[in-house]
């Protein structure tokens, strides 16, 4: 890692240039609380003092919501060709939560299968990193994510005058020297870095105690009466899924051109929490009751994934309670659990 600073001054020249000679990404505001990644044009496009967007940037640039797989075609010989799109791009202003989910993408999408598509767009991707402000729901210094470590080829701290630059790649590090002037971080530089870091972790305002939670959640699980209370107002809806940075289910169809000679496979999001993702075969439902759904999505984002990476599956982002049109709120029910296990 190289730790350097660069003057404000030098900031906007510096993302002029980005916008100028590559497919830049980055937040914009879509109204008064909601912003969104998109490709940026102008650096009057740019807002990256933004708290809310909807859906995770690195999860529908890397995994998008709906993506071709395969191209074929039918006739006396069947062609059958794979379609794996990807382009150098930019990705600017992506918060420490949003890196750290896109790292356990990362993980997920190159363990047992390495996913080509996902790989060759990630493989393009030159990320920059910069604090957002949390959210009301956020909790992600519960679960470690509120500072990403790596994931990231540069990281922007705004500090008073400066910016404290961190570079974790080769690639970030030729992407500040060709386009940004720099100096070597002094012991001066650290100690405003860490005054600001200590500042910032305190505006999050939830906390969760996820200490003991792998251990509790077993005794947990096999309490019914406690899952029908959680889930009971439950829509199915998986919006919850929708949003979250961390969540990979898909579905993948078949198109075929009314002509019967062309055809695709294609993959789309899909929801672990919609009744439909459990049926199989002979009409037989894995997890037909909602309550049964929820617990295995708690399982899978705190447990689960910690036995498979070491790590979670929930970067404590709040964006699920936020969707949740029945105000489930993930925050409170680990706590729940806690209380549970404590009385």
């Amino acid at each position: 890692m190289l730790y350097k600073v660069m003057d404000k001054s030098i900031y906007k020249d510096f993302i002029k240039a980005l916008i100028s000679n590559c497919e830049f990404i980055g937040p914009k505001k879509k109204d008064k609380s909601v912003h969104d990644f998109v490709p940026i044009k102008n650096i009057s496009e740019l807002d990256a003092n933004y708290m809310r967007t909807t859906i995770p940037p690195a999860k529908k640039i890397l995994f998008p919501p709906n993506e071709q797989l395969v191209a074929y075609e039918l006739g006396e010989n069947i062609n059958v060709r794979s379609v794996v799109e990807s382009s150098k791009k930019i990705l600017f202003g992506i918060n420490a939560w949003d890196i750290n989910g896109m790292n356990f993408l990362d993980k997920f999408f190159t363990t047992d299968f390495i996913d080509e598509n996902y790989v060759a767009k990630r493989e393009k991707l030159l990320v920059i990193g910069m604090d957002s402000e949390p959210t009301e729901t956020n909790f992600s210094p519960s679960m470690g994510a509120e500072y990403a470590k790596d994931g990231f080829d540069i990281y922007l701290a705004e500090l008073k005058n400066k910016y404290f630059v961190r570079i974790a790649t080769p690639k970030g590090n030729e992407i500040v020297e060709i386009y940004a002037k720099t100096r070597d971080a002094s012991a001066e530089d650290f100690k405003e870095y860490d005054k600001y870091m200590e500042d910032y972790r305190m505006k999050f305002k939830v906390d969760v105690d996820i200490k003991n939670f792998y251990d509790n959640f077993e005794l947990a699980y096999s309490n019914e009466d406690s899952w029908r209370e959680i889930a009971k107002d439950c829509y199915s809806c998986g919006s919850c899924n929708l949003v979250c940075p961390t969540c990979f289910c898909f579905n993948v169809k078949d198109d075929i051109e009314l002509n019967l000679k062309y055809g695709s496979k294609t993959r789309e999001w899909d929801s672990c929490m919609i009744p439909e993702y459990g049926l199989v075969a002979g009409g037989h439902n894995f997890r037909p009751d909602k309550e049964n759904r929820l617990k295995q999505r708690y399982r899978c984002k705190l447990k689960t994934f910690v036995d498979k990476f070491g790590k979670y599956a929930c970067v404590g982002c709040g964006r699920c309670i936020e969707a949740c049109l029945a105000k489930i709120n993930i925050a409170e029910d680990i706590n729940s659990v806690k209380k549970e296990v404590s009385i």
